[in-house]
């Protein structure tokens, strides 16, 4: 039995292209021609939340039917649900805090991705606190996981093969400012199994329920407390 539906792997794909160039490429231009004289900081706002909202409708036209049928699933099975979500976040937060500690003895600093989201988070917060808790964490469940589960006959696979591209998401950001001759700059692609881990576990209580939604419990979650974390931290100092 073939493992791959390329056919749907292909659309998947085109889905993600959608999500990280295209609709990026066709919001930022209008917006820095028509708009190239306001602050940076409101230029970043309305460009990613645009961004964001028009991705999210996008993938919620595309799986209207089926996620009709994985909030039946959710609903009709709340508590196993909340449990296989509690559970599961447990098991990636516990896997990328290891993980982080011993890529942090190697590299000496956290990856660029966290230290960007702590830097937008402290200049922006109800801007962050909107997208890195709820609008982000519903849409990358629906573009990194959603979006790939017909692509793949086999739920390790596709577990792991999900989890891989949502720990390269999250490397972006580092490919911009990586310094090839600097082997500790290098070693910031290390932080793909970090991702990766905590990506796996949102992959596996989605298969567990057959509900995508149980996975974006998860995701909500864990953002949510890492943002609370970091905003309770900076008012400390």
């Amino acid at each position: 039995m073939n493992k791959i539906n390329f056919k749907k792997l292909g659309k998947s794909i085109l889905i993600v292209l959608l999500y990280l160039v295209i609709i990026p490429f066709l919001v930022s231009l209008p917006i820095a021609i028509f708009l190239k004289d306001i602050d940076n900081d409101i230029y970043i706002t309305i460009a990613n939340l645009a961004i964001y909202v028009i991705n999210l409708i996008i993938v919620l036209i595309i799986y209207c039917k089926s996620l009709k049928k994985d909030w039946q699933n959710f609903w009709s099975n709340k508590k196993v649900c909340f449990k296989k979500a509690f559970k599961n976040w447990i098991l990636g937060f516990l896997a990328m805090v290891v993980i982080n500690l011993l890529i942090i003895s190697l590299v000496g600093d956290i990856a660029v991705n966290e230290s960007q989201n702590r830097e937008i988070l402290t200049k922006l917060p109800v801007f962050s606190i909107i997208t890195m808790v709820f609008l982000g964490p519903v849409l990358e469940e629906l573009v990194f996981r959603k979006n790939f589960r017909e692509a793949f006959n086999s739920d390790k696979l596709f577990m792991i093969c999900t989890a891989l591209i949502f720990g390269s998401m999250h490397l972006l950001a580092s490919l911009e400012i990586i310094n090839w001759t600097d082997i500790k700059s290098v070693m910031q692609l290390l932080y793909i199994f970090s991702y990766s881990a905590l990506g796996y576990f949102f992959a596996k209580a989605y298969v567990e329920t057959d509900s995508i939604f149980t996975s974006m419990i998860c995701h909500i979650v864990h953002n949510g407390l890492s943002v609370l974390v970091i905003l309770l931290g900076s008012s400390l100092l």
